[in-house]
């Protein structure tokens, strides 16, 4: 299994967006911790939500932080279209059959991009 963490300006307020989207938010570190990591995940599709300090984010990488990485989320195709609702304060792409045969949309969450893609099984 692959558990990306993110890299966000703040992964309290990150998580909330996912939640504002049909995350579900699994468990948070407390603020005072010195870690700030927040988990979230959408049907068994997980991701940390980490922190964009220094230690962890280059000042000279950040403005290319998520750039050219997609994230693929596989949900149940009897729920995509109600996912799908859920993104759209995300404003995302279209809910469309792609052509290889999935049906899927893109959207980004926090400055990453995502493609929920309903399961073909």
């Amino acid at each position: 299994m692959i558990r990306p963490i993110l890299a966000t300006h703040n992964p309290y307020n990150a998580a909330r967006d996912f939640e504002k989207a049909g995350w579900t938010i699994d468990f948070q570190t407390p603020p005072d911790s010195g870690d700030p990591l927040c988990g979230v995940s959408l049907y068994g599709n997980e991701l940390l939500l980490g922190t964009m300090e220094e230690k962890f984010v280059s000042k000279e990488a950040l403005p290319f932080v998520g750039a050219g990485v997609e994230l693929h989320v596989t949900v149940p195709a009897s729920g995509i279209r109600a996912i799908h609702q859920k993104h759209a304060w995300l404003n995302p792409t279209e809910l469309q059959q792609q052509p290889w045969g999935e049906t899927a949309f893109k959207v980004e969450i926090q400055g990453y991009v995502f493609m929920i893609v309903a399961e073909d099984r």
